[in-house]
Formats: structure tokens, C-alpha cells, sequence
């Protein structure tokens, strides 16, 4: 009885120990690679709807996030692709520049954030926690700062 007990502890302390950390994120709140492979494609091109939208505008929206994503997407709702419900989508506006912020189904972590007017996607979280705040800013020419590193 004790051998087998000892084995059942020395199993367990071994299966623990293999299990990867997510850094106080929940299950839920953790993408694999492919719906993360999904998702920064589907960004990028949602961000550069909503850049576009922004450029035609004489100042800067008033409008909700959700009512700022679909008058960017009115051309082609598949930019505000199905993907995206289970998570919360935030938008700003940095004159005239949008940048966009995915964060997790509850809200509290930041997944990824993309400035529309560059070409790929600018920040992704992936090992640590982070809050759901904007942490990137755009100036003139989009020189985007805090984007990861090329």
C-alpha cells in the first residue's frame, strides 16, 4: 500500500511539473498558436478598415467601439470576422491614426494590438500577463512605438 501510494505522489509531482505556466491566465484566456495565427491575420486587416474610416473623417469619433467597427467594416463585414465575438475589441483613435486592442474574453488581459496604418501586426502577448490597456503610439509617417521588435 505505501509503495503504490509513494508511486501515485512521485506521478503526480512529475505531471506538475511538465505542466506549462500561463501566468495567472485562465484556460480560457490562453490561444494556441493557430487561433492566434487566425486572429493576428484577421487584425491587421480589420485595423487597416478602421484606419481607412478614420482617415475620412473631418475629427475624431464620438461613436462607441462597437459602432466605430461596424461603420469601418459597412464595405465588407467579413473584416469583423466571427473570430473576434468571444473577445473584447477596443478601439482608438490617435490622430489620424486607429489602433486596435484584443484582449481576452474577460476583458482583463491584452492578447494583441495592431496600428492600422502599418503593414503587420504590432504587439503580441504572449508570455506574461498584461492589462487590456492601449500601450502603443503612433506619430507622424506611422512611426509606431512599443511595437514589437522586427
Amino acid at each position: 500500500m505505501k509503495h503504490s501510494t509513494l508511486i501515485s505522489l512521485a506521478a503526480a509531482l512529475l505531471l506538475g511539473a511538465c505542466v506549462t505556466s500561463t501566468d495567472g491566465a485562465s484556460d480560457d484566456e490562453v490561444l494556441d498558436a493557430q487561433e492566434r495565427g487566425r486572429l493576428s491575420t484577421k487584425m491587421v486587416n480589420l485595423s487597416s478598415a478602421v484606419n481607412t474610416y478614420f482617415s475620412d473623417l473631418p475629427e475624431a469619433p464620438t461613436d462607441s467601439d462597437a459602432i466605430i467597427l461596424q461603420n469601418a467594416t459597412r464595405h465588407d463585414k467579413r473584416l469583423l470576422a466571427p473570430e473576434f465575438e468571444p473577445y473584447v475589441l477596443k478601439v482608438q483613435y490617435q490622430n489620424p491614426y486607429a489602433v486596435l486592442l484584443l484582449c481576452s474574453k474577460n476583458g482583463n488581459h491584452a492578447i494583441m494590438e495592431d496600428a492600422g496604418c502599418s503593414a503587420r501586426l504590432d504587439r503580441q502577448v504572449t508570455h506574461h500577463v498584461a492589462p487590456c490597456e492601449f500601450t502603443l503610439r503612433v506619430s507622424r509617417g506611422c512611426q509606431v512605438e512599443g511595437a514589437d521588435p522586427q
